[in-house]
Parts: C-alpha cells; sequence; structure tokens
C-alpha cells in the first residue's frame, strides 16, 4: 500500500487566509467541537507553508509539506499572486 507515497491530499477548497475557494487547498488545522463535529481548517500551499514554519504548527503539517517538497508536485507561489476567480 502506498498511501504516504502520494503526498497530503491537495485539491479545492477555501483558504481561510485568502478567503476565497482555491484549487491547491490542504488542510492545516483540525477544530475540535464539544457539541458537535470538529471543523477542518484549509488553506493554499502557500499560507500551508506559512502555517508549517511557526514553532506551534503540528508536525503533521510539517510532514505534509515536506512530503509535497520531496514529490515535487507543489507550486511555490506567493497567495497574493493567485488569481481572484
Amino acid at each position: 500500500m502506498s498511501g504516504d507515497a502520494e503526498g497530503p491530499p491537495v485539491g479545492r477548497g477555501w483558504c481561510v487566509d485568502c478567503e476565497r475557494y482555491v484549487g491547491d487547498a490542504m488542510a492545516v488545522a483540525y477544530a475540535q467541537g464539544n457539541s458537535g463535529p470538529g471543523k477542518v481548517l484549509e488553506a493554499c500551499i502557500a499560507h500551508a507553508r506559512e502555517y508549517a514554519a511557526l514553532w506551534f504548527a503540528p508536525q503533521w503539517l510539517k510532514d505534509d509539506i515536506a512530503a509535497l517538497d520531496t514529490a515535487g508536485t507543489a507550486p511555490d507561489t506567493d497567495p497574493q499572486a493567485q488569481d481572484p476567480a
């Protein structure tokens, strides 16, 4: 089984920093809910890189970014330069 060899799931989603839908969203946090389901917070890869660089970033996020870098599939784009579509 090659689950991790493919890298973390990246797809269309809402970037919490760009405040819009992006094509390269990935999970950056999991918010737990006490009286209901939790929520997955997503960000574009550029913002996910910024989160991963913070001292309090979870290790799994750092590992996901490293996996993207190793696979060579992640565009290293500036979030401000992305299309506003």
